[in-house]
């Protein structure tokens, strides 16, 4: 939470230099409350190596912060721009449900595991406005970075780590409606893509209320999802979703 706080001032403090009739700008942070919910198996397709992230491993739930900034511009033919940094940093304890094989290490049932997961996610979206009014409707490409770092280690076993990145290209949509007159609005967004058997999405909807003094707040939901077919020869289908509160500059 300190972190959220110092970035939401420090965002106060720069943003006033960015003229609003040549740029639009709005940066915010938001706190994210998240479940985790899942599988896991690493340089094996054999699922009966999955490994339960509740279930085995010992999570529950976890929180986050979330950094973005939005510039949009009154240029027709580039597009607008989304930059967002996500880290999810989690740790539990736990105990195996039955043997499994993670990575080159055999662990075995009932065996007392501790692990780390790391999920750094940067969004890079470039999309053109077709609606701007009351109605609102961005379309896009978002150019998403995933940089994953896990370990578990066993009280018999040992440690196996394991990684995953690299860049994934999905669609990107927004959509939203401004109620006149009162600083309100709804919208979401969400980047998805599918492709040699892997999928990911990553989406939000949220309540947005805008104040004539350039600061913002909303509450929302967010959820991501990660479903992976040997990318980075890594084999997973992990959830990651839950409410989240945030604030805004708007210039």
């Amino acid at each position: 939470m300190r972190r959220f706080l110092l970035a939401f001032l420090t965002l106060s403090l720069v943003g006033p230099v960015v003229h609003a009739d040549i740029l639009g700008v709005r940066a915010g942070a938001n706190y994210w409350k998240y479940d985790i919910s899942g599988t896991a198996r690493y340089k094996t397709s054999n699922s009966a190596n999955d490994i339960d992230v509740n279930n085995d491993l010992g999570y529950d739930n976890g929180s986050a912060g979330v950094y973005y900034l939005v510039l949009e511009h009154p240029v027709p033919v580039l597009p607008n721009v989304r930059l967002s940094y996500t880290n999810i940093d989690e740790d539990a304890d736990g105990r195996l449900t039955r043997t499994v094989l993670y990575g080159n290490t055999i662990f075995v049932a009932n065996e007392a595991v501790s692990s780390q997961v790391q999920l750094k996610q940067t969004d890079i979206a470039l999309y053109y406005s077709v609606l701007d009014n009351v109605v609102n409707l961005d379309l896009g490409l978002n150019a998403k970075y995933i940089d994953s770092k896990a370990k578990i280690t066993g009280s018999i076993s040992g440690t196996q780590d394991s990684s995953v990145s690299g860049w994934v290209p999905m669609a990107y949509l927004g959509a939203g409606v401004d109620l006149p007159l009162t600083g309100l609005s709804v919208s979401a967004e969400g980047s998805f893509v599918k492709y040699s058997g892997s999928s990911f999405y990553d989406y939000t909807a949220r309540a947005t209320y805008t104040t004539p003094w350039r600061v913002g707040v909303d509450v929302g939901y967010r959820k991501i999802k990660l479903d992976l077919d040997d990318f980075d020869n890594s084999y997973a289908n992990v959830t990651f979703d839950g409410p989240y509160a945030g604030a805004y500059l708007h210039f």
